[in-house]
């Protein structure tokens, strides 16, 4: 009897604190199901390693862009127009450690400014684009682009970042400082590629 005495008050201890642990789930299960539902997203570090990876993937396929050399007339362009290593990107890439996102931004809307400067430059696209309330869709800045001659590659490199940069604005990956920069030196790459379509 007293065998069955132990045995019984063992199991009680090895079950008291799973037991203990059910009931106080079982009592806050109604704070705890409030809890999940604010919840909108868990940053987990894959998702800032999946970002990262794919930004340098980018960044390597951008690199090839600058293998070609640069004209005379893109160099004097490239002096003229920038201060340093990374000229109008400078500002994106200056915040990269601060603001990864804002850095990312940054960098995208100098692209796209010099993606407009280079349309308005080559005749635009056409006036039914334009005549918008606001800025056309990056697709139909790229698909411009390509009509005046920007490579395949450049194009390749400019969708992968749009998706990029869709994907941190609406908060589907966590970006890091490293993911950031490369975003700035592959929107670096296309730039200079835009800045390289011949006149018409």
């Amino acid at each position: 009897m007293v065998e069955v005495a132990e045995l019984v008050l063992k199991y009680v201890e090895a079950l008291a604190w799973p037991l203990v642990t059910v009931g106080l789930v079982w009592g806050l299960r109604n704070h705890i199901q409030g809890a999940f539902t604010r919840m909108t997203r868990v940053e987990t570090p894959a998702g800032a390693i999946e970002f990262a990876t794919d930004a340098r993937e980018v960044r390597e396929d951008a690199e090839e862009l600058a293998g070609t050399p640069e004209t005379a007339e893109q160099a004097g362009t490239h002096q003229t127009e920038q201060e340093s290593r990374f000229g109008v990107f400078q500002e994106a890439w200056d915040m990269a450690e601060a603001s990864p996102i804002g850095a990312l931004i940054s960098a995208w809307l100098v692209l796209e400014s010099i993606s407009d400067q280079a349309l308005a430059k080559l005749g635009g696209m056409p006036q039914s684009v334009w005549n918008v309330p606001r800025q056309p869709p990056a697709s139909k800045i790229i698909e411009a682009l390509t009509t005046f001659g920007l490579s395949p590659r450049a194009v390749s490199v400019f969708h992968d970042l749009r998706q990029l940069r869709n994907r941190a604005m609406h908060g589907v990956d966590t970006v890091t400082p490293a993911a950031a920069r490369d975003f700035v030196e592959t929107a670096r790459y296309v730039a200079r590629e835009i800045y390289s379509l011949p006149a018409r």
